[in-house]
């Protein structure tokens, strides 16, 4: 009887997909026929080619809701300038979000989600976060624009962690979110570094064709991540893709000539290195030298790489202009856009925390300073702050920077915890690459607002979602995995 079933049941999933190559062979044929005869532009072709897939992809994956906000996030310089924009697609999709776990909780009559230690905490947080509002709103009367732009900055990155602790449940959401997020990286990678390239043959410079683009920040985190999982994996075949992929997050990061970036990457792979070691104290020559090799390899080829240029007799010198862009970070005058954030640093704290330590000057709040203008310095209110601690100082003070110092602190300490009592070769890279890309974004925070990132806080979410999978693991299999600790209740 179950056999016939079996059989059956493969019968139905072979016409099914019979069907569905059919019908996408149909729809292709359709819009290359309305498209040739001038009836649809090449634009909405294409968007409506690419939606079919969208909406199949979301229904066998609800987890690419999220990977879509976050390519949404990194990618908003391609589409609009305005933050805004940005922001209004975002929100499109965590609202899709919201109503697929709606019609879940419709059909299911109950929806859980994986609760974490850092709940209570972002709890508090948002309550500074609603006093900052009416402070700012009722007291400072600042513009609406930067209020409600701020109070959607901190109400996205709270509710994507929220969001992500209710999506991911398995361990196949986990896997397809990780490498769905090195794909997209990959692709971004490859559309900037085509682009630089393409400037680089009009104006000369290298740091003139720097792209400011969706892999400045996705290719470095996407490089933490790939070495995380290479120091853990064991297969030949999938080492050997996640080194070609680091070697791509490489490059498109080396070209975009990021000088935070130069600060962050050594004490992000020291700390990746130590914990590393430690977990693996019994093997730790062996170690060692794999995260050693990896790294020279990855000189090797950038080297090469600038080498190539140079046969090609492009006169792209990487290694150099990255000097020049380290040399401008460490040593900044105020004529350059690091001297200027140091003029941000000293106003926000004479006008901002000195008379307002504790909720600052509210959401939405402004400061006199300095901007680098055609390299002349122009003075006049500003609402941008480079460096995202003072950020929070001037939206929610210092109430709001220790909120996040707290989370900081709890969340590392959890994440260190579960990574070296983790099991799972797969699950030890992730929580690995997930501490580097934290410490990394914490630091390249002294020189933009990257903590406001979905992605950041989507990658802390699924921190505790990985080690809330692996207790169960434990527990099904009869071992007590957290020493009678329980860290989960869904």
């Amino acid at each position: 009887m179950s056999q016939s079933s079996n059989k059956e049941s493969s019968w139905f999933v072979g016409q099914g997909s019979l069907l569905g190559v059919l019908a996408a062979g149909a729809l292709c044929f359709t819009l290359i026929s309305l498209y040739s005869v001038g009836v649809l532009p090449l634009e909405l072709a294409l968007i409506i080619s690419i939606v079919p897939f969208l909406l199949w992809l979301l229904s066998a994956h609800q987890e690419g809701l999220l990977l879509i906000v976050v390519a949404a996030y990194f990618s908003a310089g391609y589409f609009s300038n305005s933050l805004i924009a940005g922001g209004l697609i975002r929100g499109l999709f965590l609202l899709i979000i919201g109503l697929v776990l709606l019609s879940r909780l419709g059909a299911k009559k109950v929806i859980t989600r994986i609760s974490t230690p850092l709940d209570k905490i972002i709890l508090i947080w948002s309550v500074i976060v609603l006093f900052s509002l009416i402070y700012g709103f009722y007291f400072k009367h600042n513009e609406s624009r930067y209020l409600i732009g701020d109070l959607y900055k901190f109400v996205e990155i709270f509710l994507i962690f929220w969001l992500t602790t209710f999506i991911i449940r398995n361990d196949r959401q986990i896997r397809f979110l990780i490498w769905g997020f090195l794909v997209v990286a990959l692709v971004f990678g490859g559309v900037d570094s085509i682009s630089f390239f393409g400037r680089f043959l009009l104006l000369g410079s290298a740091l003139l064709s720097r792209v400011r683009a969706a892999a400045q920040f996705s290719s470095l985190f996407a490089l933490i991540l790939a070495i995380s999982l290479i120091l853990h994996e064991r297969r030949t075949l999938i080492k050997t893709t996640l080194a070609i992929l680091g070697f791509g997050f490489l490059i498109s990061f080396l070209l975009t000539f990021l000088r935070t970036g130069y600060i962050a990457i050594p004490p992000a792979l020291i700390l990746i290195f130590l914990l590393y070691l430690y977990k693996n104290r019994g093997h730790t020559f062996a170690g060692m030298m794999r995260f050693v090799v990896f790294l020279l390899c990855l000189l090797i080829l950038v080297v090469s790489a600038n080498l190539m240029f140079n046969v090609l007799g492009l006169d792209i010198d990487i290694i150099g202009a990255s000097l020049v862009r380290f040399n401008s970070l460490i040593n900044p005058v105020s004529g350059e856009p690091m001297g200027v954030r140091m003029l941000e640093l000293e106003s926000i704290t004479s006008q901002v925390l000195v008379p307002s330590p504790l909720l600052g000057n509210g959401l939405g709040g402004e400061y006199y300073s300095a901007t680098l203008v055609e390299e002349e310095l122009e003075w006049g209110m500003k609402h941008f702050v480079h460096n995202n601690y003072f950020d929070f100082i001037v939206r929610t003070g210092i109430l709001g920077l220790i909120m996040f110092i707290v989370l900081s602190i709890k969340y590392l300490k959890d994440a260190i915890t579960f990574y070296l009592r983790s099991k799972d070769s797969f699950y030890q890279g992730v929580l690995l690459g997930a501490i580097g890309i934290f410490v990394s974004s914490a630091i390249i925070a002294l020189s933009t607002s990257i903590l406001y990132s979905p992605f950041l806080f989507m990658i802390m979410a699924v921190t505790y979602c990985v080690a809330s999978i692996e207790e169960k693991k434990g527990r099904d299999a009869g071992k007590n995995w957290y020493d009678g600790v329980a860290f989960f209740e869904d």
